[in-house]
């Protein structure tokens, strides 16, 4: 079963205060500032091989579990993205990337995002017809 972040952390500052190392002392032995070592031990994030490096100096493992629940990420609205960016591009005549841009610039993707549940029932001709107006109705100059 995998940890959260924040329990790995924890883990670490209780096992350096039972070795009775300070942050920085422990921060030397991998090669990092204290202030990074404070970080991870508050949960709030480091590089995967900084947090195995201290792992391994305390003599310690973990393991974390990453799925779709919990980073958030939903596969069939990324899907449903990836094809109205393709159709907008195709309709406007523009590259993806040049979609992409404007699309985010102009909060197209975020409504999509927010409105996915009503906007993934309608045709793909309808969701791009209300992507332009959106971006227009937020400085965008296509229609």
């Amino acid at each position: 079963m995998g940890a959260k972040i924040e329990e790995i952390g924890k883990l670490i500052r209780k096992e350096r205060n039972n070795l009775g190392l300070t942050q920085e002392e422990l921060g030397q032995k991998v090669g990092v500032g204290k202030a990074q070592i404070s970080k991870i031990e508050n949960g709030q994030g480091s590089r995967i091989s900084t947090l195995k490096k201290v792992l391994d100096t305390l003599n310690l493992t973990a393991t974390v579990e990453l799925n779709a629940a919990a980073t958030g990420i939903n596969k069939k609205l990324i899907e449903y993205v990836v094809a109205n960016i393709s159709e907008f591009a195709k309709k406007y005549d523009l590259t993806i990337r040049e979609a992409s841009n404007y699309l985010n610039l102009h909060k197209g993707l975020s409504f999509l995002e927010q409105h996915y549940d009503a906007e993934h029932l309608l045709s793909i001709d309808d969701s791009v017809e209300d992507l332009a107006r959106v971006c227009y109705n937020n400085g965008g100059g296509l229609r």
